[in-house]
């Protein structure tokens, strides 16, 4: 709670420097909010993992602080990631050109939600730590806190750019019913890149990044009649029979070290074309603690991953048009650790691989971009297969699934004053599953069964979502610029619908 409270401070402070910022003034409205809310920085937000290119990143500076409401509401769902998500938050961001040769940025957030009906899941951060999740059959509401910070510096030296970034994340989840749960997280992550521009307007760069990153969840209860089993899952339903059971409170640690490094070759500061790869491995451990003080490794998950992506544009008078493929390969391998107790002492019997999960994602996306003095239009069709394969042995099951996803993107900003800007956004996209393919093998628990059957389903089904956003800025005198947001999407899947909203008030400066 102490780093909480600190962060809180941290927070305040850092909303409140964008306030003592001068705001550029030399640009119109439309001009700012064009460069600001740039469709073709989004297409190609690859090449700024590198802090070194950030002063790439806009030609002048910016700020924005705002205020959210979002709602989800799903008819289907997964149970390990609820049926409802109510949010409220508050952000802030800041892009600041001190000099020709100094940049500076950040962004810190405050976000306040409600999780409902979820189950079969009792720790934060899901895609991260499955399948080595706590879960019971029970579950509940969660209310969830989440702090964010980050913030960024990048120096230019005659031909070489240097530049570092860190960033900070906190979550605090609890429920106040059987079963309680109370969770914390802290991600810390540092960035560091280099940029060296050898040859005419042809440049080349390296960074790394280094995560740190814990999850401490405890389950106890109230009642000390009908206590739900608490089980520590391996995947497909299988759990550890020796970790998991009906005890009074459960205590679970996770802690990932992970890293990544990669490089890029770009020419005209990405305007021309760049080449991006990265790779990148971490590592998950976690422990456990019963009725006892002693803390119990109990699994370890490993993955190694890789991405590389190629971009070319080409200018034609107000046009703009672009090229992109993209590449992700990502390997996971789950290690379990076995104990006996039949001594005075528990101890350690094996360590054993037991769970393997690979995913690939091929990618081709296009830009079309057309500028005139009062509009601007974006188009971004995609495409991409998507392969999962998961393994478990012993027991052996397992499922693969391969996916065809289609979309498009369209983003539309037009100065209807010289004081007043619109824009409206709009996507579709739709997942098409080619292959959807399992050998799960059932447990002795009908319930368990039921929850891994209906997970099969959901993820074997088609997905078709559209939506979009109405966005509204004016510029008042001696006053900075006032926005309003609105947006809505749809997904329909197995036939329901789900939906998600969201109203957004700030200011830009």
């Amino acid at each position: 709670m102490k780093n909480l409270n600190l962060f809180r401070s941290v927070f305040i402070a850092f909303c409140l420097l964008p306030v003592m910022v001068k705001a550029q003034d030399s640009l119109s409205l439309f001009q700012n909010y064009k460069n600001q809310y740039n469709s073709e920085r989004t297409f190609k937000q690859n090449i700024f993992y590198n802090p070194a290119n950030r002063s790439d990143y806009s030609s002048s500076s910016f700020s924005e602080l705002s205020i959210h409401q979002n709602e989800s509401k799903d008819k289907t769902f997964r149970p390990t990631h609820g049926s409802r998500n109510k949010n409220f938050g508050v952000g802030t961001s800041s892009f600041q050109k001190l000099n020709q040769t100094k940049t500076i940025w950040g962004r810190a957030s405050y976000e306040n939600l409600t999780i409902k009906n979820q189950r079969w899941n009792e720790n934060l951060d899901f895609d991260r730590v499955a399948p080595y999740i706590g879960a019971d059959s029970v579950g509940g509401d969660i209310d969830l806190e989440r702090y964010q910070f980050m913030g960024g510096y990048h120096q230019k030296f005659n031909k070489v750019d240097l530049g570092i970034q860190v960033g900070y994340k906190a979550q605090l989840g609890s429920r106040s019913r059987d079963p309680r749960l109370k969770s914390t997280t802290s991600d810390l992550t540092i960035d560091a890149g280099v940029n060296y521009h050898f040859y005419k307007e042809f440049d080349a760069g390296l960074f790394v990044q280094g995560e740190k990153y814990t999850q401490n969840t405890s389950v106890r209860f109230a009642s000390l009649l009908g206590q739900p089993l608490v089980y520590q899952m391996n995947g497909f339903g299988n759990y550890n029979y020796f970790f998991s059971g009906g005890a009074k409170s459960n205590s679970m640690i996770f802690e990932e070290l992970s890293y990544k490094v990669g490089g890029q070759i770009r020419h005209k500061k990405g305007q021309d074309f760049y080449l991006f790869a990265q790779i990148g491995q971490s590592d998950l451990l976690k422990s456990y603690r019963g009725t006892s003080n002693r803390y119990f490794d109990i699994a370890d998950l490993k993955t190694d991953g890789f991405e590389i992506e190629g971009a070319k544009f080409f200018t034609l008078n107000d046009h703009r048009l672009g090229i992109k493929a993209n590449y992700v390969a990502n390997q996971t391998t789950g290690v379990e650790y076995g104990y006996t107790n039949n001594t005075s002492v528990m101890t350690l019997l094996y360590k054993r691989k037991s769970y393997k999960k690979d995913a690939f994602v091929t990618s081709f996306s296009f830009f079309y971009e057309l500028t005139k003095d009062n509009f601007s239009l974006a188009v971004t069709p995609y495409y991409r297969f998507q392969e999962v394969k998961e393994l478990r042995i012993n027991p052996a099951s397992g499922q693969k699934f391969e996916y065809n996803i289609y979309g498009v993107g369209v983003d539309y900003k037009h100065n209807i004053a010289d004081n007043q800007v619109i824009s409206l956004q709009g996507f579709y996209d739709f997942q098409s599953v080619a292959t959807a393919k399992n050998a799960l093998e059932m447990t002795a628990s009908a319930s368990i069964n039921d929850w891994i059957t209906n997970d099969f389903n959901y993820l074997a089904s088609d997905v078709q979502t559209v939506g979009g956003s109405i966005r509204y800025d004016v510029k008042l005198q001696k006053m900075p610029t006032l926005f309003a947001q609105a947006s809505y999407s749809q997904a329909q899947i197995q036939h329901k619908n789900n939906t998600y909203t969201s109203f957004t008030l700030g200011i830009t400066f």
